[in-house]
């Protein structure tokens, strides 16, 4: 799997987001939307994407609505779901349940109507609650 991110803030980038430590975050350096983009060098099936969010520490960084998309080519990328979060704490689960090639996690807005985002963990769990672990080249 490989793991390409929209934008990232010095020492605040994927090796912080994929870091179990939650005081380490990925933080967003550009304007909404932000995105996760997630893909696998062969249809993989992907149970869930696990994201750590804590509004109490990051408020206005802290995502409020989610959009995944997934599919089997760039060009042929659907949506899935939307999830709108209220002060999220902890685990937050996208359930994509799906086999895949490509999987786009889309931050279209923020809580108090904030630029930049706090993710504090990503974790992408397959068949068998079996984690995916990314390439990190």
């Amino acid at each position: 799997m490989n793991i390409r991110l929209s934008s990232f803030k010095r020492d605040h980038g994927l090796k912080e987001l994929l870091s179990p430590d939650t005081s380490e975050f990925w933080h967003t350096d550009d304007n909404l939307p932000h995105f996760v983009k997630l893909s696998f060098s062969k249809r993989t099936y992907i149970d869930h994407i696990q994201l750590t969010l804590s509004y109490f520490k990051d408020d206005s960084y802290t995502p409020e609505k989610l959009d995944v998309f997934a599919g089997d080519t760039t060009d042929s990328m659907e949506k899935i779901f939307s999830l709108s979060l209220f002060e999220p704490e902890g685990a937050v689960l996208l359930m994509v349940k799906s086999s895949v090639f490509y999987i786009y996690v889309v931050i279209a807005a923020n809580h108090q109507e904030g630029r930049d985002s706090h993710i504090r963990h990503l974790k992408v769990i397959a068949t068998n609650n079996e984690e995916v672990i990314p390439n990190l080249y």
